[in-house]
């Protein structure tokens, strides 16, 4: 729950003016001035532009608009252009990096951010330079590019030490503990909060203290010291009081709420909870009030208040789809799952974690519209882009008609570039497609993975075990078949995840399987020292199907029991290698045996797993090697077992 909490500050709490970060008022109303102070028609283009950009805060503000356009952006464009004015031309795009990065256009808020780079660079102003850089690191945070928002708010806060800006400091500092923070660093997390919470001292910038005193509670809470975590979230409160901030304090009263539901405080939970409950209703946040219900209910849930718990619960989901909240539907089928299972009831418990389930599909096949919405968006920009240059080309070339070994040469030139161009396009259409197709074939691969015959063997042993009244142990394989449900589904929407996760998952993965078959055989796992799991990033759910082969083609199927071995080692040039072995009955017999049990099954998981990998060769420098699949001979030359070689490629996180 922390987690959410997590994604809600960051939403939230550096959003204090409507721009979408800290400190943003700076990000789009920062005009300077030309000439000398009398009154000349640039002074009040650039007035107007000021004017402008200051109305298209408010016109997101007050009217809570989501479409991807803004009228006032737009005119302030066209003044900026029409003026050629490099500095002014930063400020609109940077704008418009902000006013998109608010509405969750994340993609598109990374392109106009590099635009108004490009721009900045050109006026030579170090100040909104690392404006603009903290702008995109953020943008590129929300995408969960860690490493590229890292590169981002570290290049802010070198020219913010240089210029001695001590605010871009001190929002650079603090993005970078956000990063820490997402990435369960903690210890790092807290230096960079710390020292962001120095800087607002000096300064005493009150907004900066109440946000960095409720991060640092955040990673506290992290790392599970609920008590030193309530103290600054105080402390965050008090400075939100000072303040006068509403959505402060109701961030506060939820961080005290989670908090001192963890340390088992239930009252003062409730307290807080309903204190943020009273608050949203008197903002007037529908969706504040739904999530307020929900962190209610489950409070009264861990007391057994079973009646309480049910009504806010159940009033929180009315809410959500009343206003079509997905995320919060979600939150509260997950609770009414966990209520109904503590009351005994299994199978609504299983209906309710089914419908969960299902919006959680739904929630991620609507961000994969959506980033496919954004990346149309972007080809039509460059398109029109090309466009405008290849008109202006023309006017030139009209222009310079009487010479005729001129207008030759510009013609060549002219058609070099549209043939440039088409190559672009088309390249860029190409990778597009292929991007899309990596889609589809995690998500093919994820079907394959999971498919009916585990699934249906999971539901089967929870059955098991409530027909046989045991109804803890059904709670805890339903538990983790659910959390191994959930990896799945997140790990699937990111092209590279920690290798730490992969192992997590992995090991919740074995355990179940191990436990279905009664234990008859040893895990152990062998990772190289020099190995930092959370540095090393891997393509998620490539070594599952060999898993998945060794124990139901290999060690089932022996008496006696097995030992399933699975090795990692880092090579050079970005790869490492993973060897699965087991000592089962061989390829040869588990063939004989697939034969006689299931002869038409077509496994399709080696096939869909080694087009993954020529993806992953055709979009990184990475070599593609065989998949080696070794059939083990004990002395007599009799099989004993089998061993899978395969290379992924790696990422660093923060190398």
């Amino acid at each position: 729950m922390f987690a959410s909490c997590i994604g809600f500050l960051l939403i939230c709490l550096l959003r204090p003016v409507g721009t979408g970060g800290l400190y943003a008022h700076e990000d789009t109303t920062r005009i300077i001035p030309h000439g000398s102070h009398a009154v000349t028609p640039l002074q009040n283009d650039t007035a107007q532009i000021k004017d402008l950009l200051e109305q298209a805060v408010a016109y997101r503000q007050r009217l809570n608009r989501r479409e991807q356009g803004n009228p006032y952006l737009m005119r302030a464009m066209k003044l900026a252009e029409n003026l050629g004015d490099s500095l002014l031309l930063a400020q609109v795009y940077n704008a418009w990096s902000v006013d998109q990065r608010n509405v969750a256009r994340y993609l598109l808020a990374v392109n106009y951010g590099k635009q108004a780079l490009e721009y900045a660079s050109g006026a030579k102003d170090t100040v909104l330079l690392c404006t603009i850089y903290n702008n995109i690191g953020v943008a590129y945070r929300r995408l969960d590019e860690n490493q590229q928002a890292f590169e981002y708010h570290l290049q802010a806060l070198r020219l913010a030490e240089a210029c001695q800006n001590w605010r871009n400091q001190a929002i650079a500092i603090n993005s970078i503990g956000n990063i820490y923070l997402a990435t369960q660093q903690y210890d790092r997390a807290i230096s960079s909060f710390q020292q962001s919470l120095d800087i607002e001292k000096t300064h005493q910038n009150n907004l900066g203290l109440a946000i960095n005193y409720a991060n640092i509670g955040l990673a506290l809470a992290g790392k599970n010291q609920y008590k030193e975590a309530i103290e600054y979230f105080l402390k965050s409160l008090h400075y939100n009081e000072l303040i006068n901030s509403q959505q402060g304090r109701l961030i506060s009263y939820n961080n005290l709420g989670q908090a001192y539901q963890k340390l088992g405080n239930y009252p003062l939970s409730l307290r807080y909870f309903k204190k943020a409950l009273q608050l949203s209703g008197q903002i007037g946040d529908v969706i504040d009030v739904s999530d307020s219900y929900i962190s209610v209910g489950n409070t009264y849930l861990l007391q057994k208040k079973y009646a309480e718990a049910y009504y806010h619960i159940n009033e929180g989901l009315n809410i959500a789809q009343s206003i079509g909240s997905k995320s919060l539907i979600m939150k509260a089928y997950q609770a009414l799952q966990e209520y109904y299972a503590k009351l005994g009831r299994y199978e609504q418990s299983m209906q309710m974690l089914e419908k969960a389930l299902n919006y959680k599909d739904s929630l991620l096949n609507e961000k994969l519209n959506n980033r496919m919405a954004e990346l149309e968006v972007l080809y039509q920009l460059d398109k029109k882009n090309a466009a405008i240059q290849l008109l202006k080309k023309e006017a030139y070339l009209k222009d310079l008609e009487s010479n005729r070994n001129l207008i030759l040469a510009l013609s060549l030139l002219g058609l070099i570039v549209v043939m440039i161009g088409i190559g672009y396009f088309f390249i860029r259409h190409r990778e597009l497609k292929a991007h899309q197709k990596s889609l589809q074939l995690e998500l093919q691969s994820l079907r394959s993975r999971m498919n009916p015959h585990f699934i249906f063997n999971s539901l089967n042993s929870i059955h098991k075990y409530i027909w046989t009244n045991q109804p803890e142990e059904a709670s805890d394989y339903l538990t983790k078949f659910a959390r191994l449900i959930r990896m799945i589904l997140e790990n699937s929407e990111r092209d590279f995840i920690p290798l730490s996760k992969e192992l997590e998952f992995l090991s919740i993965y074995v355990e179940l399987e191990n436990l279905r078959c009664n234990h008859s055989f040893v895990f152990i796992l062998r990772i190289d020292e020099g190995i930092d799991t959370d540095d090393v990033m891997i393509a998620p759910l490539m070594i599952q199907q060999f898993v998945e082969n060794a124990i139901w083609h290999g060690l089932a199927p022996k008496k006696g029991g097995g030992v399933l071995k699975i090795s990692m080692k880092l090579q050079a040039q970005q790869k490492l290698r993973v060897e699965i072995e087991d000592n089962g009955i061989g390829r040869q017999r588990a063939e004989a045996i697939k034969m006689q049990k299931n002869p038409q099954h077509v496994s399709m998981g080696l096939r869909l797993t080694e087009e993954r990998l020529k993806l992953l060769q055709h979009s990184t420098s990475f070599n593609l090697q065989q998949i080696q699949i070794i059939d083990l001979l004990d002395e007599q030359d009799c099989p004993c077992g089998t061993k899978v070689v395969l290379e992924l490629p790696v990422e660093f996180a923060y190398s």
